[in-house]
């Protein structure tokens, strides 16, 4: 009696084990979020990715009754937000609200990251997109993409270009320009894009990638003058300035994008809780208004969507890094 009462135990602790290990995942979502949802920002307050998280933050506090607070962690290229991200409890409630640096550019510019990006993050959906748009100073000779190219190819030396930093994301589209159409410009980092941008206005650099949202004011004011929007097509907001494809160079284009990622093993229906959501607020006419009129479109996607699109933006950008020869250490 004694055995087979401890034999009928031992099957009841074996099963109450098994449901225990396979209760996380499902009991984890059922109660999500249990706590606020920390949305994790790799720029510093103002820009357009803290609009992005702000307005998010708002809309997902509505919908799914717990806080989601933004926090702001600049430095280090994005590594410093991405890591406290991965290295968080995949439980969904730290969230990374990603650009192209974090999510595809930093692996092919740093030699070591203190994380794995392709296992310690998890890709959710995509949130935003948008042009950017090559401006000069409205006192420029150059009028058009054609000019500036025309010198580019004589005297690389008198065209300069500025950006925030070695390995960003205006640098890269200038990268792969040169590499496009052969021309060859001087880069010039500065610590931040509101110093580049400080320096274009006052005539010390040539030329400059910049977020529409940002050079808009600029160039309605006078003081800038756009040449080409870095979208397949004309944006809205600056109808009279071509695409690049109509400036002459058919195979460059760009698109600034946003998106969200957890830590690597967050359980699916956590991730498909936070894309539920995603694509309400992508998908809000109110909401989607506002940001059109800064130039950005809100979007959504399935997790292995964004997989996809990551998976392209790295073909792409890691041969431009490789043929640059661009590093960061």
């Amino acid at each position: 009696m004694r055995s087979q009462r401890r034999l009928i135990l031992a099957a009841l602790s074996a099963t109450a084990f098994a449901a225990a290990v396979g209760m996380p995942s499902s009991a984890m979502a059922q109660g999500y979020p249990g706590k606020p949802v920390k949305l994790v920002v790799p720029f510093p307050p103002g820009g357009i990715t803290d609009v992005i998280a702000r307005s998010l933050s708002n809309h997902a506090q509505q919908a799914m009754g717990q806080p989601m607070i933004v926090d702001n962690r600049p430095g280090g290229g994005g590594v410093i937000a991405t890591d406290l991200v991965a290295k968080a409890p995949a439980d969904g409630h730290a969230v990374l609200l990603a650009a192209i640096g974090q999510a595809v550019v930093n692996k092919h510019l740093f030699k070591k990251l203190p994380y794995d990006p392709n296992a310690d993050l998890a890709p959710v959906s995509l949130i935003a997109q948008g042009p950017n748009v090559l401006v000069v100073n409205a006192s420029s000779p150059y009028k058009t993409v054609a000019d500036l190219l025309a010198v580019a190819k004589k005297s690389p030396e008198a065209v300069t270009f500025g950006t925030y930093g070695n390995g960003s994301s205006p640098h890269l589209q200038a990268a792969l320009l040169m590499q496009r159409t052969g021309a060859s410009f001087t880069h010039i980092p500065y610590k931040g894009s509101a110093p580049a941008m400080n320096d274009l206005l006052g005539g010390q650099t040539t030329f400059m990638f910049d977020s529409l949202i940002t050079s808009l004011q600029h160039i309605k004011a006078g003081k800038l003058r756009a040449l080409a929007v870095t979208s397949p097509k004309r944006n809205a907001l600056l109808p009279s300035v071509p695409t690049f494809a109509e400036a002459g160079v058919s195979d460059f284009s760009f698109m600034a994008w946003y998106g969200i990622h957890v830590p690597g093993k967050t359980p699916p229906a956590v991730v498909e809780r936070l894309r539920k959501e995603i694509d309400e607020f992508a998908h809000s006419p109110a909401i989607a208004r506002q940001f059109a009129d800064q130039g950005l479109e809100l979007v959504s996607s399935s997790p292995a969507e964004y997989a996809r699109f990551l998976a392209s933006e790295d073909k792409t950008w890691s041969a431009v890094i490789q043929q640059a020869g661009i590093t960061i250490d």
